[in-house]
């Protein structure tokens, strides 16, 4: 039987879980190209080595080929990424998994009501992952939690668990003005100054921002946190909304599609999958020209990832130990994809004009 805890952010979980797996110095974790630099933080923190296998060259998750590549003697755990909602391929992915005694953890930061071959996303490992961030399936500001699908496994965080501190009382109130205030002012129509405030109040300290700018191997002290009362409150709230909130999406995917029809640069989907976007990925040859014209006509168009581990650049890609060029793949989907919402929020009548408006700028 599975078992879920919360933690102040979907890192600070997957660093209790390689801690409950006993990864630690001289340790590998092999987890994808392609993805936020919250997990090579936790990784990191937990004294381990962050190890980046490539994506599949038609896809935006692991590619068991490139992470057969990549297994080694010090390779503890594979952390896998359902990028964008889309499931990864968890049957050769576990197989690989279990020929080489390596644990399995996956990153179901985007999705809460997916499922695969029958069975709910983030069943498949050891123990899976989520964050309650902004841009993620559910929202309550900053926020993660853990399942355990393995009982001695849950027995040690659970353990673990109650040595995390509750937020201070500072923090909590930032959190709960944060909260409010996004409710109040964001509509997909405003995506794009509410964007640019949230990232100038971020790099202020005004807010609590998505991304850590240190890198460092030293743990952050949000790493000793459980999740802020009032956001917890809200998480037990909105995780009984999911079917409610997976059925939103499916219809809003569905209105992309019929608005867009057949253009170029839509992903496939895994057979027999049930996919719940928690954003709408496309393909696009133009990706800086695009999001351009997306700011001024006024419609929400993400450019996440923009970088291999976003969003590093430079130096800073290879203070988590990620080689430019190592990655080809995920490399060029960097330059390629950009994203559309799918929440509450977002209209039936909004989706059909955006979609028309991205099959003309796709063209």
């Amino acid at each position: 039987m599975s078992a879920e805890l919360t933690y102040y952010r979907g890192r600070v979980g997957l660093h209790a879980v390689l801690e409950a797996l006993g990864v630690g110095p001289g340790d590998e974790v092999i987890t994808q190209a392609y993805t936020c630099v919250a997990v090579p933080e936790a990784i990191m923190a937990s004294g381990a080595r962050p190890v980046y296998a490539d994506v599949e060259a038609d896809g935006v998750n692991l590619d068991p080929d490139s992470v057969r590549s990549r297994v080694g003697p010090s390779t503890r755990v594979m952390v896998v990424q359902h990028t964008f909602g889309l499931p990864a391929r968890m049957d050769a992915l576990m197989k690989l998994a279990a020929e080489h005694d390596i644990a399995v953890i996956e990153d179901c930061c985007h999705t809460v009501a997916g499922r695969l071959d029958g069975r709910a996303l983030g069943s498949f490992g050891a123990a899976a992952f989520y964050s309650y961030e902004w841009g993620k399936p559910i929202v309550v500001g900053v926020g993660g939690s853990v399942r355990a699908n393995e009982p001695e496994l849950a027995t040690r965080l659970r353990a673990s668990h109650e040595r995390l501190r509750t937020p201070s009382l500072s923090r909590q109130v930032r959190l709960a003005i944060q909260y409010a205030g996004f409710g109040v002012v964001y509509h997909p129509r405003l995506y794009w100054p509410v964007r640019s405030a949230f990232r100038m109040l971020s790099r202020a300290g005004a807010v609590e921002g998505n991304y850590n700018s240190d890198t460092g191997s030293e743990p952050d002290e949000e790493f000793g946190l459980d999740m802020a009362p009032m956001q917890r409150v809200l998480w037990s709230v909105k995780r009984h909304g999911a079917r409610r909130d997976a059925a939103h999406r499916r219809d809003v995917v569905a209105c992309y599609r019929e608005s867009m029809g057949p253009v170029a640069g839509q992903f496939k989907e895994p057979a027999d999958s049930d996919v719940v976007y928690a954003r709408y990925p496309l393909r696009t040859k133009d990706k800086p020209g695009l999001l351009q014209r997306a700011r001024k006509a006024g419609f929400e168009l993400a450019e996440w990832y923009a970088t291999p581990i976003h969003p590093l650049e430079g130096r800073d890609l290879e203070a988590v130990n990620y080689e430019p060029g190592s990655c080809p793949h995920a490399e060029a989907l960097c330059n390629t994809v950009v994203s559309l919402p799918t929440h509450r929020r977002v209209s039936e009548r909004y989706a059909r004009r955006a979609g028309r408006f991205l099959a003309r700028g796709m063209q």
